[in-house]
């Protein structure tokens, strides 16, 4: 049986605040200015989930608000891609 690799992905540790591949997927679309229903339906997943993966991003990010977290990402050089 073949194991399952624990830790992080490259690509988490890399970035600079922590956010897997999905979590910088909703933090553009959070920059983008879409609610989390519209990330939902974008993402083809529950709007609940799509709260997780918010709320994920700000913790990450350390902010509580969305208009914060775009900023945050600006500065460590994630630089969102609005695609709305």
């Amino acid at each position: 049986m073949d194991r399952v690799p624990l830790g992080q992905r490259d690509a988490t540790r890399s970035n600079p605040a922590g956010l897997t591949a999905r979590q910088l997927e909703v933090l553009r679309l959070v920059a983008a200015g879409l609610t989390n229903t519209e990330i939902a339906e974008r993402l083809v997943v529950s709007q609940r989930t799509a709260e997780h993966h918010v709320a994920a991003v700000l913790t990450k990010l350390g902010v509580t608000s969305r208009r914060a977290a775009a900023r945050r990402a600006v500065e460590l050089g994630l630089e969102p891609a609005p695609d709305r």
